[in-house]
């Protein structure tokens, strides 16, 4: 028998501690061969404990290993959780960790679409994973795809897709709750399956993690799932728009104009500030809908990640909504700050010959300025903000209880937003 004792570590509150040392226990279980874990938490005190060291252990226990020969050899052997409740409720506490399951599993599975190489993850293959997600809950779904995007005109997703061999599409859920809805929440995100920068390329350091930039609409597809199987009364629509972002004879130019939906003009000064053309597109559709809440996910810029590094994302928008959603970061574990949407800012966005241009004169507040492209689409009165998570979407090297590669950041903070309306 081995003991494994929680507490703080530094640097982390005692929630994120918690999982960090479960995520632990279960590394030490598997590399000692050990199929049986057992957590006590007896006391008063103890409450809430077990939902965060399943949490750990469900995220801290995810590998990508879809192309490891040894992996598919030599499988791990499954663990065995146990939890000693003495006089504690055991029904409230089960039905705590089976919410807690749902989270976690959707969660790796966004890990997973993240995770996987853009060769066999492209705009089809990531709406096909999406009409599983939407036939496995009951959830109604609409695609748009290349023929319907040109007839409706979407023209940004069209620009961005046009130097790819795999077409772009839209794609459309919504969950319905049983009973009377409270509100109506639409999650936007950014599905870019692969982007090379287009004609304006990307260095080639910059380009070899480019099969994450569709990890917002992964994100959305993860939330829309856990949202699905914890049945809040809310109406929850998700739009993800899925393009590739490639160069080629027919991909898009610097010094194009595309004539978007509601006929405004974007020059593209820059091929490779994509996402925020493929965004103003499912924003437009996403205003259709009259929405009460509105926010858009996305790996959007580079600027985001020098502010705030690779752990924390970037939020801008609305203060209602920014602080609904920092609230539902502190309780997740998905750190949020909010960055000024300082307007002065939008006369960086002009252009000589279109109402906009996709990119600023220099290479300063690049985050704001996205948001503020994006925020162009969005109807007056209309409750919306934008996340940014081009840094805690993926990490290179293990960070507290995720392994290199797709931490699915995103999905439990979306889902906590619609919880706590």
């Amino acid at each position: 028998d081995y003991l494994f004792p929680l507490g703080s570590l530094k640097g982390l509150n005692i929630w994120e501690s918690v999982k960090v040392a479960a995520a632990r226990a279960l590394s030490l279980a598997r590399e000692m061969k050990i199929t049986s874990i057992a957590m006590v938490m007896d006391a008063p005190g103890s409450l809430g404990f077990h939902k965060k060291a399943l949490e750990g252990m469900l995220l801290g226990g995810y590998r990508y290993t879809a192309f490891k020969k040894e992996d598919k050899e030599q499988p791990q052997a499954p663990c065995e959780l146990c939890f000693v409740v003495g006089d504690l409720d055991a029904s409230a506490i089960e039905a705590d960790l089976q919410r807690t399951d749902i989270v976690c599993r959707s969660v790796n599975r966004v890990r997973e679409l993240v995770d996987r190489p853009a060769a066999i993850l492209g705009p089809e293959e990531l709406t096909t994973a999406c009409l599983e997600v939407a036939g496995k809950f009951g959830l109604s779904v609409e695609v748009w795809d290349e023929s319907r995007l040109k007839k409706e005109g979407y023209a940004g997703l069209l620009a961005v897709g046009q130097g790819s061999v795999s077409p772009p599409r839209m794609v459309q859920m919504q969950y319905v709750p049983e009973g009377e809805s409270r509100t109506h929440v639409v999650l936007v995100g950014k599905g870019i399956t692969f982007d090379s920068g287009g004609l304006s390329l990307k260095p080639a350091g910059s380009m070899e993690e480019m099969k994450r930039d569709m990890a917002g609409a992964a994100a959305v597809v993860g939330a829309l799932e856990i949202i699905a199987a914890l049945k809040p009364p809310v109406t929850v629509t998700g739009i993800v728009a899925l393009a590739e972002n490639m160069p080629d004879a027919r991909a898009q130019r610097p010094g194009d104009v595309i004539v978007m939906k509601n006929g405004t003009s974007v020059e593209v000064k820059n091929t490779d500030a994509e996402g925020r053309l493929v965004l103003a597109d499912a924003l437009l559709r996403a205003a259709e809908l009259k929405p009460d809440y509105l926010v858009d996910i996305a790996t959007l810029t580079g600027a985001c990640l020098v502010a705030l590094g690779t752990k924390i994302a970037g939020v801008l928008g609305n203060q209602e909504v920014v602080d609904r959603l920092c609230k539902a970061g502190e309780e997740t574990g998905e750190i949020l700050w909010q960055l000024p949407l300082e307007s002065g800012y939008r006369e960086d966005l002009k252009s000589e010959v279109a109402d906009l241009a996709n990119v600023g004169s220099d290479r300063y507040g690049g985050t704001i300025r996205g948001a503020l492209f994006l925020q162009e689409f969005i109807p007056p009165g209309v409750r919306w903000a934008h996340i940014d998570i081009a840094g805690p979407s993926f990490v290179a090297k293990k960070w507290k209880y995720f392994a290199p590669g797709a931490t699915g950041f995103g999905a439990r903070v979306l889902a906590g937003l619609v919880k706590n309306l």
